[in-house]
């Protein structure tokens, strides 16, 4: 029997391409194998989530549901067979899986109608979330709510640049897409030692900001064709391209900016319908193309060392958030997000519910 929390505030996708609904959902009447309560004290806005609500991988399947996967927070009850968390625990929440019970996603209730829930959703005052989808944190959540951070944005960075890439310090990088994702792998590409980072973005307020989280050569894509400047300034291309639009037109020349060892590391998702196009003996001459899920994230192993990143004064992991704002505010985010307005990293304050 879950402990005296009967419902939460919680933003449901009721409809592809329409906004979120804030409403108060009934919690089950008891966790099951392997379900973890937490209180949410911080949850971060990714654009995944942005491409959930917009249909970018198509139909969905499991409306209505929940949203979010990044998140930090306070476990309230542990479920049977639980053994990873305790109660009143510091807890990270992330969307890749790490040790412990993959437990079944949750049902909550709203107006007699059934609301899915994932192993993970985070846009909401308490989650129920499955025991693999938590880490324990020592350091205090409420100060140093930038921790959240580690459970998609700057584990997807770090991951990306180290574990896919195999990044060498030195070598000259290319970040298409200046949003949370493509500054923080700015940051992280200084922190590591890049020789020339180049930004691409139709913004020049993002542009602004690449510059300075660590970006020596700034291109606004929209009035100059990136590859012929890449070209023009650095003769022997990219080593690493992290593109993290999703935009197939920027995919296709970012790899064509490459030199011909280096890799394109695809983070961005295009819309299922878009494809992008590519000369491929050039593969077979050594570019590589590398997909990117969370940037290989392994929770166990990994959080600790990470961590220590983000805590380095260098790297300054709380400059990343740029936005804060209230769960009721969650569909603005979204439109400004559509019209390029959201500079960094917004995050929702759920200390409050």
């Amino acid at each position: 029997m879950i402990n005296k929390i009967k419902s939460t505030k919680a933003a449901i996708l009721l409809k592809q391409g329409k906004p979120l609904l804030i409403e108060r959902i009934e919690l089950p009447k008891k966790l099951f194998y392997g379900q973890v309560l937490v209180k949410n004290l911080y949850s971060g806005i990714c654009g995944s989530q942005l491409g959930e609500i917009d249909g970018v991988k198509g139909k969905d399947r499991y409306l209505p549901h929940l949203l979010g996967h990044e998140a930090v927070g306070i476990v309230v009850e542990i479920g049977p067979g639980v053994k990873k968390v305790k109660k009143d625990d510091n807890v990270l929440l992330h969307w890749m899986p790490g040790s412990g019970i993959s437990a079944n996603g949750p049902q909550f209730k709203w107006n007699k109608k059934i609301i899915n829930s994932g192993p993970i959703t985070t846009f909401s005052e308490y989650s129920i979330i499955s025991e693999n989808r938590l880490t324990r944190i020592k350091e205090n959540l409420r100060r140093k709510k930038e921790i959240l951070l580690l459970g998609c944005t700057t584990s997807t960075a770090i991951g990306a640049t180290q574990k896919l890439a195999k990044f060498k310090k030195n070598q000259t990088v290319a970040v298409s897409g200046c949003g949370a994702i493509g500054l923080t792998l700015i940051k992280t590409l200084k922190y590591f030692g890049a020789r020339n980072i180049v930004a691409i973005d139709i913004d020049s307020k993002k542009l602004s900001l690449a510059k300075r989280f660590g970006a020596n050569i700034i291109i606004n894509s929209k009035f100059k064709n990136f590859v012929n400047t890449i070209k023009n300034k650095l003769p022997n291309k990219i080593d690493q391209f992290f593109e993290c639009t999703g935009n197939v037109d920027v995919i296709s020349k970012g790899f064509e900016s490459l030199n011909p060892n280096g890799n394109e590391i695809l983070i961005g998702v295009p819309h299922f319908k878009k494809k992008a196009k590519f000369y491929t003996l050039d593969i077979n001459l050594g570019k590589n193309l590398i997909g990117c899920k969370g940037g290989n994230f392994w929770p166990d192993k990994d959080t600790s060392n990470y961590l220590q990143v983000m805590k380095n004064k260098k790297f300054n992991a709380k400059s990343l958030i740029t936005n804060e704002v209230r769960l009721e505010d969650i569909n603005d985010v979204f439109a400004d997000m559509r019209k390029q307005k959201v500079l960094g990293k917004c995050i929702i304050n759920l200390t409050q519910g």
